[in-house]
């Protein structure tokens, strides 16, 4: 018996030295067990999310600093563009909280997981890429791209959602209901950290945040950034974007490798006509 677990504490220990070898990009050091994380697939939202929590948190602070494109990693850091940190300086909540584009890793225990509906998120990931220079082919070789396309959505969103133990602090937030109801849903994450936060602060962090303030924020960055001068990150038009102005065939390809996975999150599929379906000719 002791020998049985002196070899399941050694197991345990192995597996966690590996993950966190193959994680390391993502986690902070030191790492805390009371570190909150607001991960997502990238172009999901997390930018917007991060400075709606940002600027509540230093409303609640009474800071009266604003959060900018240039300082927003002082509030909410990327882990893949920071990595060593001290303690949190705002004290409320007390705790960091970091941004990540990580698959499930066990080792977060408290993540706000934002969702997006794929087609938006394919469409956006392709434009941001291609303006980095990342990506040079087609929408349709990103979708069908192992690494960036439909299949890694899949990977990334059905890891978290299944991965997720019953011990760990996760909620599960979607992109649309955010855009649709900005306050109620800030609302509800406060709540659910135990910070409830009045309508005035509310209101204040949501305008703060608003597209307009910050495609002016980026703007500000980027015309002081040689690499970043011809990059729109914060993209313009109606928030969620259209997913109408994907072709169909394109639309279908991703539909038939995330049907699973968009109806669990309640994303409804097109009735598309079938490829092979027959011309209708109208009677005389």
């Amino acid at each position: 018996m002791v020998w049985r677990k002196i070899l399941s504490a050694t197991r345990a220990h192995l597996r966690g030295a590996v993950e966190a070898y193959v994680c390391r990009e993502f986690l902070p050091v030191p790492r805390r067990d009371d570190d909150l994380f607001l991960v997502e697939f990238p172009k999901s939202g997390v930018t917007w999310l991060t400075f709606l929590i940002a600027n509540t948190n230093i409303l609640l602070n009474n800071d009266r600093r604003s959060v900018t494109f240039f300082n927003v990693n002082d509030f909410v850091p990327d882990v893949q563009v920071v990595s060593h940190f001290g303690a949190s300086a705002l004290a409320i909540p007390g705790y960091r909280c970091f941004k990540s584009h990580s698959s499930y890793i066990r080792r977060y225990r408290k993540v706000f997981y934002l969702v997006r509906d794929p087609r938006h998120v394919m469409v956006s990931y392709w434009a941001f890429l291609t303006g980095l220079g990342w990506w040079r082919g087609s929408l349709e070789d990103l979708i069908r791209s192992r690494k960036f396309g439909i299949k890694a959505w899949c990977a990334h969103v059905g890891g978290w959602l299944d991965g997720a133990d019953a011990a760990a602090s996760f909620v599960l937030v979607r992109y649309e209901d955010l855009v649709a109801n900005t306050r109620h849903e800030l609302a509800r994450l406060y709540q659910l950290l135990g910070l409830p936060v009045d309508d005035q602060i509310l209101s204040i962090a949501i305008e703060r945040s608003g597209i307009d303030r910050m495609r002016e924020a980026e703007a500000a960055f980027n015309s002081g950034h040689p690499a970043l001068r011809d990059l729109e990150f914060v993209r313009r038009g109606r928030p969620g974007g259209s997913r109408h102005a994907l072709p169909d065939e394109l639309r279908r390809l991703i539909e038939s490798e995330a049907a699973p996975l968009m109806r669990r999150l309640g994303y409804g599929l097109e009735e598309l006509p079938s490829k092979s379906a027959p011309a209708v000719v109208p009677k005389d």
